[in-house]
């Protein structure tokens, strides 16, 4: 290695502490979704589901900031260069991507949001500038290796917005006591600059002088913007393709594909810094350096979809309530589409890491384009959405892994 920088693949310790704190983001999540579901009726639960889908949809978008500043501090340690720093370009970009909201919302505002809509979106357009912070720290915390750190910010940040949540249940808040709740958490970075190493990630450096930092962001924030829109913004999608007749009908369905991803998603999400920086460290490997954990997700797949089918529709209504009963087939399906998400994260993960910006950002925008596509057909509700983003991902995988043989062909 370069220079001497010092190793940033995670030991047990470090591992433990993140999976706990990914753990605790899945917890989190369903806790809010069931103090909402417990407190707001169906119809007002799925205009909340539509703005928690639009405020973590832009922050997936975010996600790409924390991809490729990851990528970027790893990769200036190793090589011993200084490029820009981190957090203001990262929060510039988030300034962006708040105006660039806040100019097109006239389009879609009323259609995502419901009528009077304004208020909602002002707490969206804060929620992101403050998330692009986090998402720089977290990429910074991760490009150093420092995963202690990185897993207390993302453990704190999810139990902020639970607090934050519960607080608005106990008094009986309405919707928009819940949004503003579900926004909490992306303050919590700040809270943590109390402590010293928290504020030197604040002057983490990249490899590259800032335009091509922001290069790299424009690739990362694109496949994050389609990664978005699979993972965490459907619901937006299902609204905007759906008859208000059938949204209103539709939150046990939003709630199904919530309920299948998390247990892979979530801890995933948290992983991603560590597969980049572990892909960095053994870049002649490749694709390779992860296939037991590609051979896991196929086997956890297999099994989670035969319990999806069995137990998932007694789930359902335990956790929301008797409305919120889903068939167990529709279940399986969504477990197996969780899978191929999970394949498709992976797969981008080392195409970023190895400096594919382009097919990491083309993997993503097709899967997203087919699934679309798909959604768009005349089918029912479940049908179309679980052929959707079964077949949209693994279509996103075959690209990734067409950049990845290139790339390996053209070394030889």
């Amino acid at each position: 290695m370069a220079h001497g920088a010092p190793p940033a693949v995670i030991g047990r310790r470090g591992a433990t502490r993140v999976a706990l704190a990914s753990a605790v983001a899945a917890a989190a999540g369903y806790v809010v979704l069931v103090l909402a579901s417990r407190t707001l009726t169906p119809a007002q639960n799925a205009d909340f589901l539509a703005f928690w889908a639009l405020m973590f949809g832009l922050f997936g978008v975010l996600a790409g900031v924390q991809t490729e500043t990851t990528r970027g501090v790893r990769r200036a340690a190793q090589l011993g260069t200084t490029g820009a720093r981190a957090l203001p370009v990262s929060l510039a970009v988030g300034a962006v991507l708040a105006v660039a909201a806040a100019a097109t919302a006239p389009l879609w505002g009323t259609a995502v949001l419901g009528a009077g809509s304004a208020a909602d979106l002002a707490v969206v357009l804060a929620a992101v500038l403050l998330f692009a912070g986090h998402s720089s720290q977290a990429g910074a915390l991760s490009g150093v290796g420092a995963w202690d750190r990185f897993a207390d910010l993302v453990g704190l940040e999810a139990l902020v917005r639970v607090a934050a949540t519960a607080a608005a249940a106990a008094v009986g808040a309405a919707v928009a006591g819940f949004e503003a709740a579900a926004a909490a958490g992306a303050c919590t970075w700040l809270l943590l600059l109390v402590a010293p190493p928290y504020r030197r990630a604040l002057h983490a450096h990249v490899d590259v002088p800032w335009r091509g930092f922001v290069r790299g962001l424009a690739h990362a924030m694109a496949a994050a913007a389609a990664s978005a829109v699979l993972v965490v913004g459907f619901p937006v999608l299902l609204r905007v393709t759906s008859t208000p007749e059938e949204f209103a009908t539709a939150a046990p369905l939003i709630l199904a594909v919530s309920l299948t991803r998390a247990p892979l998603m979530i801890p995933l999400s948290a992983f991603q810094g560590v597969v980049i920086t572990h892909v960095l460290e053994h870049r002649d490997r490749g694709l390779r350096a992860l296939r037991p954990i590609v051979l896991a997700l196929a086997a956890a797949g297999v099994v989670g979809a035969g319990l999806a089918s069995v137990v998932g529709p007694w789930l359902m209504t335990l956790l929301f309530g008797p409305a919120y009963e889903v068939d167990g087939g529709v279940l399986a399906g969504l477990t197996l589409a969780a899978v191929g998400l999970a394949l498709l994260t992976l797969t981008g993960a080392v195409t970023i890491a190895l400096d594919l910006h382009r097919a990491f950002s083309t993997g993503w925008v097709v899967a997203t384009l087919v699934t679309v596509v798909l959604l768009l057909t005349p089918w029912a509700t479940e049908a179309r959405t679980v052929t959707s983003l079964l077949v949209g991902p693994l279509v996103g995988v075959v690209v990734h892994l067409v950049a990845l043989r290139r790339q390996r062909v053209a070394r030889r």
